[in-house]
């Protein structure tokens, strides 16, 4: 019995699982049912494992294992049974179970596909303006004017500080500690230890409106802050009305293309056609299939750089829906001028600009104004830091004081000199911008008005066109003239198509150029 309970010790392998088929009709990686635990040896071949053991215990071989086997599975079946506290079962069960629910997951996330996004204008302009770095890094430019604005308020409060200092000394003649450690005299005769507490106030009484200009500088810097935020935003609206309607066009000519293209291959059917006909019709299709090629890939190209615009990551898909038609204009060229000089954000930040080179002269001038300034401490001396709270030990000290400043500096009037020659470039700087504004307006207002004069001509041409070419159609047989017929109406729709697309640029160039959105 000691043999075959040591060879049950030494040789007893532990459960594996049993292997469980797999298939397109068992699920996930073909788990179909639970797995099981069986008893199995592992390891020796089946002659190696009963070699020496019939001897010593009197029994075969297979009736040997058969008795192991059994006792195994008497001992182990406890264990497993579902509804003991065996912490290596749930252990393993709960692993299963994990593992069938993270390939669930993984299979059903590989099995389902991506939706595209479909985006109106308003949606993609939202969205650019929401994801556009440069605009985020303007709205954190406005929160740090903010937050200087408020250390400007503080700079008329007053400045107050507590400290403590420990000193353990050794002195032959007296010295002073550093400003750190609160410029305090040690006088030869302190003892080795030495502590002190110090309450401190600074109020400055008069600085010659240097605070006062200083938050007047910040007050300005916020706003300029604001204002630049809506010069980014202005652009970003631009750049992503630009790209949706370009990609809007490039939809438009791939569609009309495809829809040429088929007309133009039933054509090409009913014509009786000689051989140089036939390799004239062979080429006219082909020209259909170069643009159809041609509108695909500027497809895809504006679809990258609309992403790009989104800031998305490249593997985003996405898609526009919308209406190319003209979007005339009621205004004037007095009115879109009178509107620029309102509205433009870019000359509001040169008027906070002069704000602030006209505060910077002040600021230089009253250099030459003295500063007063009140001041109060109160200090705590003792020798051992129990006596800090026994007034009949510790020395107490308090003082106030006044003071007042009388700058002398060589550089005043250099400084004068050098913000009134910046303030002089900000005035031409900003009479530039004025001039800039101008002509953006006229030239946008201008190209507004071209556009919408050819895009209402060629709309009539085509339409008229058109109903010639089906009369023309149903009155006589099929032919290469109609094929080229055919390739002519096409011309003329991508020119119409194309003259709505440059009306609508010219349109939102205005808004840009007046820094508003335009109705109707």
């Amino acid at each position: 019995m000691k043999v075959c309970e040591s060879f049950r010790k030494e040789n007893t392998p532990p459960p594996v699982f049993e292997r469980i088929s797999a298939g397109p009709g068992n699920g996930i990686f073909g788990l179909t049912r639970i797995l099981q635990f069986k008893p199995v040896f592992i390891g020796k071949p089946a002659a190696q494992k009963n070699a020496g053991f019939p001897a010593a215990a009197g029994r075969k071989p297979s009736a040997m294992r058969a008795r192991f086997s059994r006792v195994y599975a008497a001992r182990s079946a406890p264990e497993l049974r579902e509804g003991e506290n065996s912490t290596e079962f749930f252990r393993l069960k709960n692993l299963l179970a994990a593992l069938i629910l993270f390939a669930s997951a993984l299979q059903s996330r590989a099995e389902t596909p991506r939706t595209q996004d479909v985006l109106t204008l308003d949606e993609v302009v939202s969205l650019a303006v929401n994801n556009n770095p440069t605009l985020l890094s303007s709205e954190q430019d406005i929160i740090i004017a903010k937050q200087r604005v408020h250390e400007a308020r503080f700079m008329n409060m007053p400045q107050m500080a507590l400290s403590g200092t420990f000193s353990r000394v050794n002195l032959e003649y007296p010295t002073i500690l550093g400003p750190e450690l609160g410029d305090r005299y040690l006088d030869p005769t302190v003892s080795k230890n030495f502590y002190t507490m110090r309450a401190y106030a600074l109020q400055p009484l008069y600085t010659g409106g240097r605070n006062k200009n200083t938050l007047r500088m910040a007050k300005t810097a916020h706003n300029q802050a604001k204002v630049n935020y809506d010069t980014v935003k202005t652009d970003v609206v631009y750049n992503a009305k630009k790209i949706f309607y370009t990609l809007l066009l490039n939809k438009k000519l791939r569609e009309l293309t495809l829809q040429r293209k088929a007309q133009a291959a039933a054509l090409i059917g009913g014509i009786r056609k000689d051989a140089w006909e036939a390799i004239e019709t062979r080429i006219l299709l082909a020209g259909f299939e170069k643009q159809a090629e041609q509108a695909e890939h500027e497809v895809n190209a504006a679809k990258i750089e609309l992403i790009r615009i989104l800031n998305r990551e490249p593997s985003y898909q996405v898609d526009i829906t919308g209406e190319l038609s003209a979007r005339p204009v009621n205004t004037t060229v007095q009115k879109s001028l009178v509107t620029a000089m309102e509205m433009r954000s870019e000359l509001k930040s040169e008027m906070y600009k002069a704000q602030m080179d006209d505060i910077a002269v002040n600021m230089a001038m009253i250099r030459r104004y003295p500063n007063v300034y009140l001041g109060a401490s109160y200090d705590v001396i003792g020798y051992r830091i129990d006596s800090l709270n026994d007034n009949s030990i510790r020395s107490n000290n308090w003082a106030a004081s006044i003071a007042i400043h009388f700058p002398l500096s060589y550089d005043i009037w250099t400084q004068v000199v050098q913000r009134r020659a910046q303030q002089r470039q900000g005035d031409l700087k900003r009479a530039e911008l004025q001039v800039r504004i101008r002509f953006e307006n006229l030239t946008a207002h201008k190209d507004l008005e071209f556009w919408d004069t050819k895009t209402g001509k060629r709309k009539a041409i085509l339409d008229s066109v058109e109903v010639e070419y089906e009369g023309a159609l149903k009155a006589s047989p099929a032919s290469p003239a109609a094929l080229r017929a055919l390739c002519a109406i096409s011309d003329l729709e991508r020119t119409y198509l194309e003259s709505v697309y440059q009306q609508l640029l010219a349109r939102i160039k205005l808004e840009w150029a007046q820094g508003r959105d335009l109705t109707e």
